[in-house]
């Protein structure tokens, strides 16, 4: 379960897109098609395709998002950490099917979830919380003195501390 927030041309400058993906080995390939059948969702890719080492199960359609996270329940998961990143992703999903994501204060809120859905991975390509805020809405620190103040992520690690208990 992820969330992909990329540069666009909106008043806000992000979209915001939802994605669930799985990675079989692809001599598995078989399998990904079975869950595909069953999910009615997504397209199936290979890492490359001449090797055809990793196959990949990858939807990103906002329908077909709704119908994976209806057919799941966060009790169907035997995996404490996978229920509780279901559960943030989910709530990214609710909050684009309510157009909520279209606005300053909702993106604000899937750019945080997503930091929580992702906070163990160091990954150099997302951008983290601060990193959006700042293209949105800069804090008052950054607009008079050009810079990232020192306490900047405080207040997102108290937000981090608050929705893991």
């Amino acid at each position: 379960f992820s969330i992909i927030l990329k540069k666009s041309n909106n008043t806000l400058g992000q979209q915001v897109v939802a994605d669930f993906t799985i990675k079989l080995p692809g001599s598995e390939v078989g399998t990904l098609e079975k869950i595909k059948e069953i999910l009615q969702a997504g397209n199936i890719y290979y890492r490359n395709k001449e090797t055809k080492d990793e196959a990949i199960l990858k939807a990103t359609k906002l329908e077909e998002i709704k119908n994976i996270t209806a057919l799941f329940k966060p009790n169907d998961f035997i995996s404490e950490t996978k229920r509780k990143k279901f559960e943030l992703w989910s709530q990214c999903i609710r909050i684009i099917e309510s157009k909520q994501h279209l606005t300053k204060e909702g993106i604000l809120e899937i750019a945080l979830l997503r930091d929580l859905l992702n906070h163990k991975k160091k990954q150099w390509n997302k951008k983290k919380y601060c990193h959006i805020r700042l293209e949105i809405d800069p804090c008052h620190v950054y607009k008079k003195e050009k810079r990232l103040p020192k306490t900047c992520q405080l207040c997102f690690k108290g937000h981090l501390k608050e929705a893991q208990q």
